[in-house]
């Protein structure tokens, strides 16, 4: 039998949607042969550069200092060397993303008395590989109709080009390559997809002089500075400013995601996360720029706009259209744009269109709303009709043979089904999309009264929120756990795990005190909550795993949701015991929350442990960092009233009353 090696360690930069993944020095690949599994420059989920390997004096270096922040990698190189041996070469390397590309500048310094002669080689290279096609999800794809090919150019750069064509459609994509100080290039053979070229410099060094390089591989075109921080962001802080480490790295970690918009570059949204995640999508974009509004307000409005552009206006099975739908993703890769995968505009999600709404509540902007009156219409009118509101009493979604089977924020095949395992039949109804939509309508209901001069509209609105919010009661809660149902299948029977998704009830604030009560003393339990967050399936069940993705992981953003939750019922002592519990859990994933981690509890191991895959900076982590700063700080119920602490706590729509029942905590 093989053993499975463990993942290799990789440095990842990310900045304005472009990401670099390679070894700590900066290199990508290895002179001999280009990147192996994911490494590589990538924009627009393309693979700009496969091979950047720097040479020095034909030298091995190594880095003997580094810092990194979001974007940008400040190294040192020295050459390798025995003990009491001395070299006067030192170089210092900075590399910044920027979203067209990477922009790296070397200084090579002669620290001697006597001038010398520094050789530097810079071996780069690419296959413009499509990231779906490097991920470890087993899928192949036929790219033998691709072209590439390299120029050199009178000007001293050069460019790498990429065609491909499928049944009448193209994509095309280009690398070109720029210095500050013209090198002589040699191309090297072509090989497959991959195209590569060998640049190499001569440089004279006075003694203790400096001389600095600037190379750029950008997107062709593109020339771009680097992007600057949004308008409306606040600066993060210093390590000694008096800032909450928590809130000082996970506002770097959502910085470092903030990207233009793919098909608007205009807006500014946060990427899903890393590593391949960087686009637009519906249900993480909405919840994270909820979520940190108070540290970024212009996210929420860029979102908006954003899913206001790619909302469906046609009947697609492929794509899982649907009029007046809100998208799931966005992609513009090749695989994308040649159909051979359904992602270029993807709408296999339940989830996006109630929180489209839900998040119009939070919106203070009348201009905004304004415009944005025609696309909540037109997802009312979805969640009314191909939604299955008015035909079934709930919002559902049929598993997408071709997509995603499950289309909740649990979209992995086995994160729907009964505490024995029993797979559910038929349109599914999950619990939380009954939470989201009923206060979606909610707020348009407010909004259609206050903003939009339609009380008749209102009207009918909150009736069907009201007829909603008794209908889940009836239908969802298990008397005999106190505590509702994963979800109601097409049949109407009860999915009867118990899951985390109970604690978006909260959040969502559908439940009637006692129910939220209930819930929050149940979350809370052993076979729950972990001392470092919930679970995301209760221990016990059939298909709970500690280590699984949806099935007893936790994840902190669904954990943090149910803490605003139970915060916002008036649970406040219970919401900072949860706040604590991921607060430290932080502190032992460097205070950078990752997008998940094991479901163990403290006394089966002393530290959190770390699921490999977990994707690290993520958005919705980073905002459940915030969350947690922001609950954590808030007094006690002892020192002022549940609903004067809560007020500043949660993110609560405008419309929303600070309190969502008469629980006293």
């Amino acid at each position: 039998m093989t053993a499975l090696a463990p993942p290799s360690a990789v440095s990842v930069l990310v900045a304005h949607g472009a990401m670099m993944r390679g070894a700590a020095d900066g290199s990508v690949g290895s002179a001999a042969a280009p990147a192996v599994g994911t490494e590589g420059l990538y924009v627009a989920d393309t693979r700009l550069l496969s091979r950047w390997i720097l040479e020095i004096d034909d030298s091995t270096f190594w880095e003997v200092g580094s810092v990194r922040e979001p974007g940008r990698r400040h190294t040192a190189l020295s050459p390798a060397a025995r003990r009491n041996q001395t070299h006067d070469l030192v170089a210092f390397r900075t590399q910044e993303l920027d979203a067209g590309g990477l922009t790296e500048t070397l200084s090579i310094r002669n620290l001697g008395r006597e001038p010398i002669t520094a050789r530097l080689v810079l071996r780069a290279g690419t296959d413009f590989a499509d990231q779906f096609t490097v991920r470890t999800d087993g899928r192949t794809f036929d790219l033998s109709g691709a072209t590439s090919s390299l120029t050199l150019l009178d000007d001293g750069s050069l460019t790498f080009d990429y065609t491909h064509t499928i049944g009448g459609r193209t994509f095309e994509a280009g690398l070109q390559l720029t210095a500050s100080t013209v090198p002589s290039i040699l191309p090297e053979p072509e090989a497959g997809r991959f195209v590569g070229a060998v640049l190499s410099w001569v440089l004279p060094l006075a003694a203790g002089e400096t001389q600095t390089l600037t190379i750029a591989a950008l997107t062709v075109g593109d020339s771009r500075p680097p992007a600057p921080a949004p308008a409306g962001s606040a600066a993060v802080g210093s390590a000694d400013d008096g800032v909450d480490p928590l809130a000082r790295r996970s506002l770097k970690d959502l910085d470092s995601l903030l990207m233009p918009c793919p098909i608007m570059p205009s807006l500014t949204i946060p990427a899903a996360g890393l590593p391949w995640f960087l686009t637009l999508f519906g249900r993480d974009s909405l919840l994270t720029s909820m979520l940190t509004r108070a540290e970024r307000p212009q996210l929420l409005g860029d979102v908006l706009r954003a899913l206001a552009t790619t909302q469906g206006t046609a009947h697609d099975p492929l794509r899982v259209e649907q009029p007046g739908k809100m998208v799931h993703e966005v992609r513009v890769s090749e695989l994308a744009q040649l159909g051979a995968v359904p992602y270029g505009r993807y709408y296999g999600t339940v989830d996006s269109t109630p929180l489209f709404l839900m998040a119009l509540g939070c919106l203070d902007d009348p201009v905004l709303l304004r415009e944005l009156e025609r696309p909540a219409r037109a997802a009312v009118e979805w969640i009314l009709g191909d939604g299955g509101l008015w035909d079934t009493g709930f919002l559902r979604y049929t598993p997408d043979p071709n997509g995603l089977l499950h289309q909740g924020w649990k979209d992995s095949f086995d994160a729907v089904a009964g505490a024995d395992g029993g797979e559910p039949a038929g349109a599914i109804a999950l619990a939380e999309v009954q939470g989201y939509t009923w206060r979606g309508l909610q707020e348009c209901a407010r909004l259609a009264a206050e903003q939009w001069g339609d009380q008749a509209w209102a009207d009918t609105l909150q009736q069907v929120a009201d007829e909603l919010k008794a209908r889940f009661r009836k239908e969802f809660w298990m008397e005999q756990h106190n505590f509702p149902a994963l979800a109601v299948d097409g049949d109407g029977w009860q999915v009867n795990a118990l899951a985390s998704n109970a604690g978006h009830l909260l959040w969502t604030g559908i439940l009637d005190p006692e129910d939220a009560r209930a819930v929050t003393s149940r979350l809370l339990q052993e076979d729950f909550f972990t001392g470092w967050g919930i679970r995301t399936l209760a221990a016990g069940q059939h298909y709970y795993h500690p280590m699984s993705y949806h099935n007893g992981s936790v994840w902190p953003h669904d954990t943090m949701l149910a803490a605003e939750g139970m915060a916002a019922y008036g649970f406040l002592a219970e919401a900072k015991r949860v706040a604590d519990g991921m607060r430290e859990a932080a502190m032992h994933f460097g205070n950078s929350l990752p997008e998940l981690f094991g479901g163990f509890s403290r006394a089966d191991f002393p530290v959190p442990v770390q699921y490999h895959h977990a994707g690290s900076p993520q958005a919705w982590a980073a905002a459940a960092g915030l969350t947690a700063v922001r609950i954590n700080g808030k007094a006690s119920p002892a020192s002022q009233g549940p609903a004067d602490a809560i007020a500043d706590v949660v993110s609560v729509p405008p419309g929303r009353n600070a309190k969502f029942g008469s629980a006293d905590g």
